[in-house]
């Protein structure tokens, strides 16, 4: 449903927010935690930080946590930031899909299209990490 990016990005967060508010977790830990390979992981853990999603810290003791309480941050939050349109917009691209100009898919797309919108919007990485511990 999403791109690999987005995907990865919402593992490696999903991974953060269940750990112990406070610790940081290298990159490797994350990698290996989430099944990310690295060379993706480093990109999209430079991308969460630019977002400020993720707090960066360096040295030896450094690492990654959250920039945010976990309940605070939501998966359409991590879908927009990524660059990935959300749920709410037409899949054909039309700019104005709606149902006076509705693309060939709206009739059969618009009520499950609206329900992943509002669940993305309302669950948030708090809610996911609480199901995969």
């Amino acid at each position: 449903m999403f791109p690999r990016s987005t995907e990865y990005a919402i593992r490696a967060l999903v991974f953060l927010a269940a750990q112990a508010p406070g610790k940081l977790s290298g990159a490797r830990e994350i990698a290996e935690a989430a099944h990310i390979p690295m060379p993706f992981l480093w990109k999209i853990l430079q991308k969460l930080t630019a977002k400020r999603l993720v707090r960066s810290f360096r040295g030896v003791r450094g690492g990654y946590e959250l920039a945010k309480s976990p309940e605070r941050i939501s998966v359409e939050k991590v879908v927009r930031e990524m660059g990935y349109p959300t749920m709410g917009q037409c899949l054909f691209g039309y700019p104005k899909c709606s149902r006076r100009n509705p693309c060939p898919l709206f009739g059969l797309c618009s009520e499950t299209r609206e329900k992943i919108a509002s669940t993305l919007r309302t669950t948030t990485l708090k809610d996911m990490a609480r199901s995969v511990a």
